[in-house]
């Protein structure tokens, strides 16, 4: 993975237009040329068949070497404003470059540290993309600068990067948007051609690269079409770098684009198709359903923390499926669709209007700078010259979770036990009064065989990085690099909603909740006697729909069906709703004020009902759980239960589930202490 990997976190975020036109210079046509350097034309010395010398004596009286003169100063003028233009691109060019690298070094707790430098990198990438635009054919002509192609690619490359990078600080989904906007366009227009007949390697790179992060950007776009066009090129592109430059790293780029493959089936495999072998849609992220949003939600999930160490599940960088799941899991539904957002040629605006992205999300510190970074100059007559852009008027009927914010996430993958402390910490430093924490754990278990007290009694494992060579024994290695219950209790002075993925997620159902604030923990199973790439608990947490298609083994499904279906289990997770909605512990009924967190119950209830129909689900173990437990009993209910047949039959699946039985505990078992 290094030779994608720029210390550039995965998840993890956009205020600009990207450049549109398939013109044949890149991005836009300038909107003003720089003039062309004058020549003087030598007078003519034919002296044949002219009059004598009075007419030759009378060119003088013309005042010809008048305009001569100017024409020279005039030349000059130009030459030093043409190298003044230079000079100019030259500085924004390196200080953008400078700041850009600076990205990197930016902590990644604290956003009073790392913001401020976004904000200068933004404004000054948004200086060098207007400059460039106005004095392309200067800067292209190779007495000047000798500008080419592929390094307007690259800038366009470096902002599409900032935008994703800052989507990942932020976790706004149209800074995400932004992004794929500026990468579709780059390859539209081939900014990276020329590799094969310059035989530049270094070039060859740029461009495996910019596909490696084109492809994480429609991965969480959910854009399939266009990840499997892009899997396709690069698969070429790779071969082409080995056969042409065999260098030494293309072992490296093979593994890249086998991870690439094997995310993209993992992802794209449980979704059935339609007769026509196209993949049927599903919506992943947050839509919240008609009368469950609050008018004025006092309460909101603030801080997010996604931990993975799975070593042997599959992941494309660093990102593993359940992290992926999860982080999709907690971000709303874009407004835009990225197919489809691209404006249109000689247009290009950055307009929060002309993509259609409610203004209500982007951040009112980078409007002005960064809303400008691809705005073409004089593309629309009407448009003030000032970059600063004015949200719309709201109205009441604007959609009210776009006035709420996603979470902000921290992504951590295989983290030791202190870096999992000290982001949680910082976390639950930054959550107001009415804030609540959510820590999603996926990893492997960590259970101590020998009795330890204060809650020290195993957990999920960490990574061991940076310990060095242990002289432990196994008992206390594994005591030292795990998370347990009992390191949590501190962070449970504030709200805190805990999601377990684990074999040993049961360690965690009898937390203490000593500071009488609102605590949550939802666990998995800890066996599946199924298997599959990603935890079940999870894939049902991500989308019931497709988790179930995948339990029960549908791969292909009329439009109209799936459709119908999809209805059928948006009415299952209204109706669970109206259950969960009864709860009567207070504290818990706090985190139904937040749509993520009433979503991430309401599908924690549905997993409990359809895993408990399930023929393959017999043990306890099988099943997930709550701590405290408040929801075993709803998923016994019996109008759930018919809802959930309406889908079995639906789907044509009655063999693989308990349709004639009392469906809800899994039947009585004489052994429960079974190794997990």
């Amino acid at each position: 993975m290094s030779a994608v990997s720029e210390k550039e976190p995965v998840g993890v975020a956009d205020p600009a237009q990207a450049p549109e036109g398939q013109s044949p210079t890149p991005l836009a046509e300038p909107a003003t040329t720089a003039p062309a350097p004058a020549t003087d034309t030598p007078p003519n010395d034919d002296t044949t068949n002219k009059p004598a010398p009075q007419q030759q004596q009378e060119q003088p009286l013309t005042a010809d070497s008048v305009p001569t003169d100017a024409k020279r100063e005039a030349d000059l003028q130009s030459a030093e404003r043409d190298k003044e233009t230079v000079e100019e691109f030259q500085y924004l060019l390196e200080k953008s470059q400078h700041l850009f690298s600076g990205l990197s070094d930016l902590p990644e707790i604290g956003s009073k540290y790392w913001q401020p430098h976004f904000q200068r990198t933004f404004e000054v990438y948004t200086k060098l993309w207007k400059f460039q635009n106005q004095h392309r054919l200067l800067l292209e002509n190779p007495v000047h600068y000798g500008l080419k192609r592929w390094e307007v690619g690259e800038i366009a490359s470096k902002i599409g990067q900032l935008y994703y990078r800052y989507y990942l600080r932020t976790s706004e989904t149209n800074y995400l948007h932004e992004a794929f906007v500026f990468y579709d366009a780059i390859r539209e227009r081939n900014y990276f051609r020329g590799e094969l007949s310059m035989k530049n390697s270094a070039l060859m790179i740029k461009k495996l690269r910019y596909y490696a992060r084109f492809i994480v950007v429609c991965l969480q776009m959910n854009s399939t079409g266009m990840m499997l066009q892009l899997l396709e090129e690069v698969k070429s592109l790779v071969e082409v770098y080995a056969t042409v430059f065999n260098p030494v790293d293309k072992m490296e780029w093979a593994l890249v684009v086998k991870e690439m493959a094997l995310f993209m089936q993992a992802v794209c495999g449980p979704v059935p198709v339609d007769d026509a072998g196209v993949t049927l849609p599903a919506s992943y992220r947050l839509v919240p359903r008609r009368g469950r949003v609050e008018k004025e939600p006092k309460f909101r999930l603030q801080e997010a923390l996604v931990v993975g160490n799975r070593p042997t599940q599959i992941k494309f960088s660093e990102l593993t499926l359940d992290m992926y799941y999860v982080l999709q899991m907690l971000e709303r539904e874009p407004s835009v669709n990225p197919m489809g957002a691209a404006p249109s040629e000689g247009a290009v605006s950055a307009e929060p209007s002309a993509t259609g992205i409610s203004e209500s999300v982007r951040s009112p510190d980078m409007l002005e700078s960064a809303s400008s970074a691809v705005q073409e100059p004089n593309a629309d007559a009407t448009r003030s010259d000032s970059t600063e852009i004015k949200p719309k008027e709201k109205t009441e009927d604007t959609d009210r979770a776009t006035r709420r914010p996603n979470p902000h996430k921290y992504v951590l993958y295989q983290p030791t036990v202190s870096q999992v402390l000290v982001y949680l910490a910082n976390a639950f430093r930054e959550i107001g009064d009415q804030g609540c924490v959510l820590l999603y754990l996926s990893s492997d278990g960590s259970r101590i065989d020998s009795e330890t007290s204060h809650g020290y009694i195993g957990g999920i494992a960490t990574s061991r990085r940076g310990q060095g060579d242990s002289t432990h024994d196994r008992t206390t290695d594994l005591l030292i690099n795990t998370v347990h219950p009992a390191d949590l209790v501190p962070f449970t002075r504030k709200p805190l909603f805990l999601i377990v993925e684990s074999s040993c997620s049961s360690t965690y159902s009898n937390m203490p909740n000593l500071f009488n604030q609102p605590m949550l923990a939802l666990l998995s199973p800890t066996m599946y006697p199924i298997h599959m790439n990603s935890g079940i608990y999870t894939f049902f947490l991500h989308s019931p729909l497709v988790a179930f298609c995948a339990l029960s083994q549908i791969t292909t499904m009329d439009a109209i069906r799936w459709a119908h279906v999809d209805r059928l289990f948006g009415e299952f997770e209204d109706c669970v709703w109206e259950f969960v909605s009864q709860v009567s512990d207070t504290r818990v009924r706090r985190f139904f004020g937040d749509d993520f967190l009433r979503q991430i119950v309401v599908r924690h209830v549905v997993c409990c009902v359809v895993l408990g129909m399930h023929r393959e689900f017999t043990r306890k173990e099988h099943l997930p759980q709550a701590s405290p437990e408040l929801f075993a009993q709803i998923a016994e209910e019996a109008e759930l239960i018919r809802k959930a047949r309406a889908i079995i039959d639906e789907c044509g699946v009655a063999e693989m589930y308990r349709l004639e039985e009392s469906i809800g505990s899994p039947a009585p078992v004489t052994d429960t202490g079974l190794s997990t």
